[in-house]
């Protein structure tokens, strides 16, 4: 117990700075067990339909596309005061991409030579606002899945996505007690094809690369104010407190897949006899 309590102190002082690692370790591990998962459910399409099936994963992946394509919409009709104006929106439709001579599109993730749905508008050349509204819309499955998955997560366990969920004995609790059990039936599904589509394509970080530029000097130019200013324990508490709910978030979207894994791999184990 001695060293043990010795080895806490020494790595006190570095704590919020592994806190803060930890968000990018984690998002790595994710990106690696998302896309274990979508090899195998490509296999178990594969056994199944032959080349057809190698869409299935898109075709999960339907309410997220949705989504991600609504997020981009809402943030165009909020944008409609300073001249935007949507042409044609396509939720989903597994199809070849087609580049349009006019307008930006929206597309989201996915295979390069596979187009899952798209938002088109118009609207001023020129304007700040038009950057504005561009980069805003572009991230915009960035915000839409995130609230989604924060209202799938209080539906399937009865807590906020903020709230370690640790009973008295501090035991770890999956369910709020008294909340019913038959919500991680459909739940999980939610949020897995959710957060699959929840990061913006590379069509959209392009249409949002002057705004998200903008704002990352921005942020950074506040940050070496605020520490000239004398708050930078401040800002790293407030990091670190932010950093903890994101890792936490992160560690639930993991134990997902590795879930979502095991179910496939036993499948595809099965298909390979």
């Amino acid at each position: 117990m001695a060293s043990d309590t010795r080895l806490m102190e020494q790595i006190a002082p570095y704590q919020p700075w592994l806190i803060l690692a930890a968000v990018f370790v984690l998002f790595v591990m994710l990106r690696v067990t998302r896309k274990a998962l979508r090899q195998r459910v490509d296999e178990i399409g594969y056994h199944l339909l032959g080349e057809k099936g190698l869409r299935i994963w898109f075709w999960l992946n339907a309410p997220g596309v949705i989504l991600h394509e609504l997020s981009h919409a809402f943030i165009v009709l909020l944008f409609s005061p300073f001249g935007f104006r949507i042409t044609s929106i396509t939720l989903f439709r597994i199809r070849p991409v087609l580049q349009g001579p006019n307008g930006r599109v929206m597309r989201s993730g996915g295979r390069q030579s596979l187009q899952l749905g798209e938002v088109q508008y118009v609207r001023p050349q020129g304007r700040v606002m038009s950057y504005i509204g561009d980069g805003i819309s572009g991230i915009a499955p960035l915000f839409g899945g995130t609230v989604a998955f924060i209202l799938l997560y209080w539906v399937a366990t009865g807590y906020n996505l903020w709230d370690i969920p640790i009973d008295a004995q501090q035991h770890l609790q999956l369910l709020r007690p008294g909340w019913p059990w038959w919500t991680l039936v459909f739940a999980p599904y939610l949020i897995l094809t959710v957060t699959s589509e929840l990061w913006p394509s590379r069509q959209d970080w392009y249409g949002a690369r002057w705004f998200v530029s903008v704002l990352i000097v921005l942020i950074f130019a506040l940050g070496i104010l605020l520490w000239y200013l004398k708050y930078g324990t401040q800002m790293l508490n407030l990091g670190t407190l932010i950093a903890s709910h994101v890792n936490f978030a992160l560690l639930v979207l993991i134990a997902l897949d590795v879930v979502f894994l095991l179910i496939a791999e036993i499948l595809v184990r099965a298909l390979r006899r």
